[in-house]
């Protein structure tokens, strides 16, 4: 099952990223002071990604709520 994660860009768009086509996340500090992170994938047509997100956040395994009658 694919690993999704929210991420916004440096222009403001939110997009979805699939972490497992996902090879190297590493932080991105440009000459403006912005601090986010590269996002490079394994393969396809796009190369890499920068996001606003740091690594801390998007290392953090996403929760999944139970409800209090499910298994």
């Amino acid at each position: 099952m694919a690993t999704w994660t929210k991420c916004t860009t440096t222009d403001g768009a939110e997009i979805r990223v699939n972490l497992d086509l996902v090879a190297m996340i590493r932080p991105d500090r440009s000459e403006r002071g912005f601090s986010g992170s590269e996002i490079i994938f394994a393969a396809g047509n796009l190369d890499s990604v920068i996001v606003r997100q740091t690594q801390e956040e998007l290392a953090v395994a996403p929760r999944i709520e139970r409800g209090r009658d499910e298994v």
